[in-house]
């Protein structure tokens, strides 16, 4: 009888450890945010809070003090309870998630004077600091690729600082700013997420841009902005910002940024365009690419400013990446390059890490690492690109939340294109299953969608796939199924 209540006792210590690991690596994820942890928990995966697929945190002083308290506090809890062993177990189990959510919250005070502090050391810095040119990026999706070409072509002719992966809040740059602002730094590049009013607005009062790059508005993180006109307005606070040259550069291929770029027009912004379309000619200040060839290793199109035209020629995956490479382009004219200086710059452009990286897969497969973010448009550009590649074609997809009213039909969207170019759909979650699937039978009527975890999924991939064959990793989760692929 001992031998068991030990086992038991052992057995579900080790299951509360687990869960109050995968518990930090979730509020990790969702950035410590009570708003967005609220949102997936009215996803089918949130619903099984109590039962968490296992993640490890990624080390940070942070996850780790949040561990340590929370173990420390359960084991309190498990000693104070007076009833039998078992019930205690069962509530320490049921009290796991709480528990650290309350931590949560108790460590958002001291977080907070924290974060005040370093945001106010940043602030001066930057205000001590000699005159640069400080671009300000943002938009729903884009905003990491067009920093980092960006960075690449500038750094040809100036010193460069940008922020560092897609850390786009304001303690991440004052991070930036704290560790690697020196005094020759001649241009600062900063990514601006947000996902409600007001977070650009202060961070752009803090970097003080003098040219803001808008890329695209979607349905990104509606279910915190509410509307798409509540997004293109926390997202025209970069613009509003803007002081000297007050240059705004706008994707004229979206119709939410070709309206934010009207509005800046109307109230004396200097408004530069960008495009890929040739109907949507905005002008003289416009950046076009046309004749664009996609392979399986770059891409090639001719670029036109101001009468003149030249090629490009950039190692990265996927037609969707050329406006990005616009952007990247207009904002480096921008910042004083000439036109043909910049374009032969970007020649020098690589993919991102986990933004359609190519990876040698098994028996000979490609397998695209596209793991760093999800959206429909990203997701949309992806399939494309994957439909223009040779052999078998297989999807590894994590279902998008935080869409709000237009998860449904985005998922439907994204399932049709799927269906109309995979060969195999994998989906990491249950999560908006039923409308990915009835997209998908738009197509085909005997369509499959399988929901798979990540082990049985790598092992299909690894047994299945052959030379030729292309696997598109699509959504964080997704990279789980990768890791597995490539370490046996």
């Amino acid at each position: 009888m001992n031998s068991v209540l030990f086992a038991v006792s052992a057995a579900w210590s080790i299951r509360i450890l687990a869960n109050l690991v995968s518990y930090v690596h979730l509020w990790y994820v969702k950035e410590y945010r009570f708003d967005r942890m609220v949102i997936h928990l009215r996803t089918p995966q949130g619903r099984r809070i109590f039962f968490p697929a296992f993640h490890f945190p990624r080390i940070s002083p942070k996850t780790v003090v949040l561990t340590a308290t929370g173990a420390v506090v359960l084991f309190l809890l498990f000693m104070i309870v007076q009833a039998h062993i078992f019930l205690r177990f069962l509530i320490i189990d049921l009290l796991t998630f709480p528990v650290t959510g309350i931590l949560v919250g108790l460590f958002h005070i001291p977080t907070f004077v924290y974060h005040r502090l370093l945001i106010g050391r940043a602030t001066q810095l930057l205000r001590h600091h000699k005159q640069m040119t400080v671009i300000g990026i943002t938009g729903s999706f884009g905003k990491t690729s067009t920093k980092e070409f960006l960075a690449t072509i500038l750094s040809r002719n100036y010193t460069v600082l940008k922020t560092e992966a897609s850390k786009n809040s304001p303690i991440a740059i004052a991070e930036t700013v704290l560790k690697h602002l020196t005094p020759d730094t001649q241009v600062f590049i900063v990514e601006m997420g947000a996902y409600k009013r007001g977070e650009i607005r202060a961070m752009a009062d803090m970097v003080q841009p003098t040219i803001g790059i808008v890329t695209a508005i979607n349905a990104q993180h509606q279910d915190l902005f509410g509307s798409l006109d509540a997004t293109m307005a926390a997202k025209y606070e970069l613009i509003q910002g803007l002081g000297g040259g007050k240059i705004g550069i706008f994707n004229a291929d979206n119709a939410f940024t070709r309206h934010m770029g009207e509005r800046a027009k109307r109230e004396g912004y200097a408004v530069w365009w960008y495009t890929t379309l040739m109907e949507q000619e905005r002008g003289m200040d416009t950046f076009e690419a046309h004749d664009i060839e996609v392979n399986e290793a770059s891409i090639t199109a001719n670029i036109t400013y101001k009468k003149q035209t030249l090629r490009l020629n950039a190692h990265v995956l996927g037609a969707h990446q050329v406006g990005n490479i616009l952007a990247a382009i207009a904002g480096s004219v921008a910042a004083g390059m000439e036109f043909a200086e910049a374009v032969r710059a970007a020649s020098r452009i690589q993919s991102f890490p986990k933004i359609m990286e190519p990876v040698k897969g098994t028996h000979g497969a490609i397998f695209i690492n596209d793991t760093f973010n999800n959206n429909p448009d990203a997701a949309q550009a992806a399939i494309d690109f994957l439909a223009k590649t040779k052999g078998r074609k297989i999807l590894v997809f994590q279902p998008m939340i935080e869409l709000g009213a237009y998860a449904a039909e985005s998922h439907r969207t994204v399932g049709r294109e799927a269906a109309r170019v995979c060969d195999d759909v994998l989906l990491t979650n249950e999560n908006f299953y039923e409308h990915f699937l009835s997209g998908a039978r738009e197509v085909s009527a005997e369509y499959k969608v399988r929901v798979v975890s990540s082990r049985p999924a790598a092992s299909y991939i690894r047994e299945t796939v052959k030379k030729g064959d292309t696997v598109l990793f699509k959504g964080k989760e997704a990279e789980r199924v990768l890791t597995l692929c490539l370490n046996k």
